[in-house]
């Protein structure tokens, strides 16, 4: 009778570990896939249409007359930027101003988009 307890115990044993190693191996798929997923998404992009055309960034300088702001600027040029806030940052920031003013006879350095490609 020891034997057969013995046989059964370690049956039991056996299908214990059984169980664990399959618990494990499903815990560690799980977190692959995870970190799997979370990696992945890191590498979307964001995909133009197919018939759209590309575009270019340009940047021209203009001339300042009376009346100009970087905000009348931005709407003559300003096109292709998420808002007209980002135009102008990056306006200041390219000619190094220290605010949003302008004086008639400056120029700028401005930019813009266009879908015809320049050499």
């Amino acid at each position: 009778m020891t034997e057969g307890k013995a046989e059964r115990r370690i049956r039991r044993n056996r299908i214990r570990r059984q169980r664990q190693l399959r618990r494990r191996v499903f815990l560690f798929a799980g977190v692959m896939l995870v970190m799997l997923s979370l990696a992945g998404g890191s590498f979307i992009v964001r995909a133009q249409d197919a018939c759209s055309e590309p575009l270019y960034k340009y940047y021209t300088s203009i001339p300042i007359e009376d009346g100009d702001s970087l905000w009348s600027v931005a709407e003559d040029y300003g096109t292709g930027f998420d808002s007209g806030r980002d135009f102008i940052q990056e306006v200041i920031r390219i000619n190094h101003l220290t605010d949003e003013s302008l004086r008639r006879g400056d120029h700028l350095i401005v930019p813009y988009y266009s879908r015809e490609f320049r050499q």
